[in-house]
Order: structure tokens, then C-alpha cells, then sequence
């Protein structure tokens, strides 16, 4: 069953004419015609008796009637609906991972309404949540950690965070003028959890290092960590974009000198995934504002 044999249909309903409706469709009355016989053959029975000049619905038709009536109503609303969608640029449906979320989302939010951005959804989730919300479909794109083993998506690397060392300001550390990876062996240290790519990323920042600070109370959730921190509980190494802002004036923190530690952070979203004029807006604003929020 097609739609333009529904249109077809309808018309002949309306008109009881197929002369008529072969001129409101602007086709030939044969060709009009065929496409009623295949409807009629596809349904297995007839749709109009024809009594002499008069042409009458069948209860097949008048079934019929009404329900391709509706279906046509409901493909042009939908057609109409997409098209106002295009135009405004549609709604964004982003991700970004726990350990960015948080803390770039509220800078983006506020930065979107000054820029006029339409509005967006954002999901938060573990980086592999959001890789499978790419691949079906649910998102846009996602602001994660990367690398991530995932061949098929697109990848654009659109800036670089540095972990750094944080620590009572009263902190022995804190005092020194640079602090080097040997500085850290057997501090007592608030690991955050591997559940992150950025707890994997600092794990493997030790070994390679051989730093070996003395781990204790892993959290995966930042905001424990610095509490942690604040009791003199230990040192830790976070996400630079978790301590700006309303860091506790008794926290300080400090890069690491003679190593590079940090994060790459990307978007990636599917090749195949059509992104409309907002989404693209919607980047293009994420990209300088991550930028200039940890820059």
C-alpha cells in the first residue's frame, strides 16, 4: 500500500467520480484507475461498486475512508512538523562524562543563552554508556576522555586538561617550588576510582613514573576526594576543571613539573549522524569554551 494510492483513493471517495479525482490528482483516469486495482488487489477486495454512473463504497471502502484519511493527515503534520524542525535547527542531544559534566556543563549553559544557542538535552554518563548512545542513535555527539577503541565513530580532539596536585594549602608540598613525580613517593594519596578514564589515566601516570604514594580511600566521586582532602586525609590528583570555581579556601593545587599529565578531551560522534545547524552551533561553542574554561 502506497500514498499516493491512498491520495488516489480519497479522492475518488470524496468526488464518487474517478473523472474528477483523476483531475484533482492530475493524472490520467487510466492511470488513476490502475493504481485503485492494485490497492484493491493488495487488499482482496473491491473498494467502489459501480452502479450505472454512480459510483459507491463497499464496506472495505468506507473502512478504509476514514483510516487513509487519517494516515495522509498524519504523514503531511509529520512532513510539516520535520520541516519547522530543520529550520529552527532542532533540538541537540549531547553527552559528557562524570568527570566533565559537573564542571563544563554550567559554563556551557550560561554561555549558550548569552550566544543564543537553541535549546539542548545532556545526558551524563560512563564514557561506554555514551559510545553506545552514539552508535544508536540517541546522541549527537559526547565530550569524553579519549583515546576510545571505538573505529567506526569520528573523533575530534578539541582540547587538553592537565591534572594537577591537590592539597591543604598548608600542605609541605605546597611550599616547594616545583613539585616532580619523586616528590609524591609514599604521600599518603585519595586515588580516584578506575571506574573513570581519568583514574585509569592517573593510575598509569604512577606506574610509569614509579611514584608510588600510598593509596587510600578511592572514591569515584570527586567531590569525596577533596572533602577527604580537607580533613589532611592525603593528597590527589584530579581534573584541573574540577577545582576551578568555588575551590575551599583551604585547598590549593599545583601542576607536576617534568612530566606531562593530563587528559586529551574530544568529541565524537558517527559519521553517519546528521548534525543540523544548532547541534553544529552547540559544538563550535563547547570547543572554544572548554578552551578557554581550562586554558
Amino acid at each position: 500500500m502506497e500514498l499516493q494510492q491512498l491520495r488516489y483513493f480519497t479522492s475518488v471517495a470524496r468526488h464518487r467520480n474517478f473523472t474528477r479525482a483523476a483531475e484533482e490528482c492530475r493524472v490520467s483516469q487510466p492511470a488513476l484507475s490502475i493504481q485503485i486495482k492494485k490497492l484493491e488487489g493488495e487488499l482482496g477486495g473491491p473498494l467502489f461498486h459501480r452502479q450505472g454512473r454512480t459510483i459507491v463504497l463497499t464496506n472495505v471502502g468506507k473502512r478504509l475512508e476514514s483510516k487513509a484519511e487519517s494516515l495522509l493527515l498524519m504523514h503531511q503534520s509529520t512532513i510539516e512538523e520535520l520541516k519547522d524542525t530543520v529550520a529552527s535547527g532542532g533540538e541537540a542531544h549531547f553527552g559528557a562524562t562524570l568527570t566533565i559534566a559537573p564542571y563544563l556543563i554550567p559554563f556551557i549553559v550560561s554561555h549558550a543563552e548569552k550566544e543564543d544557542i537553541p535549546p539542548f538535552q545532556m545526558q551524563e554518563n560512563f564514557t561506554e554508556g555514551l559510545l553506545a548512545s552514539i552508535v544508536d542513535g540517541s546522541l549527537d555527539f559526547a565530550l569524553m576522555s579519549t583515546p576510545v577503541d571505538v573505529p567506526k565513530l569520528l573523533v575530534k580532539i578539541v582540547g587538553r586538561e592537565p591534572f594537577v596536585l591537590v592539597m591543604p594549602s598548608d600542605h609541605r608540598l605546597a611550599k616547594l617550588k616545583k613539585i616532580l613525580p619523586k616528590d609524591l613517593r609514599d604521600e599518603p594519596f585519595l586515588p580516584l576510582s578506575q571506574i573513570h578514564c581519568a583514574g585509569r589515566q592517573i593510575s598509569e601516570f604512577y606506574e610509569k613514573t614509579k611514584a608510588r604514594p600510598k593509596a587510600r580511600f578511592e572514591s569515584a566521586q570527586i567531590d569525596t576526594i577533596l572533602k577527604l582532602v580537607m580533613q589532611g586525609q592525603g593528597v590527589s590528583l584530579l581534573p584541573k576543571m574540577a577545582l576551578l570555581g568555588d575551590l575551599d579556601a583551604s585547598l590549593c593545587y599545583r601542576e607536576i613539573s617534568g612530566v606531562d599529565l593530563g587528559r586529551e578531551i574530544s568529541m565524537v560522534h558517527h559519521p553517519d549522524r546528521y548534525l543540523s545547524d544548532s547541534v553544529r552551533k552547540l559544538m563550535a561553542l563547547i570547543e572554544d569554551g572548554l578552551n578557554s574554561f581550562v586554558g
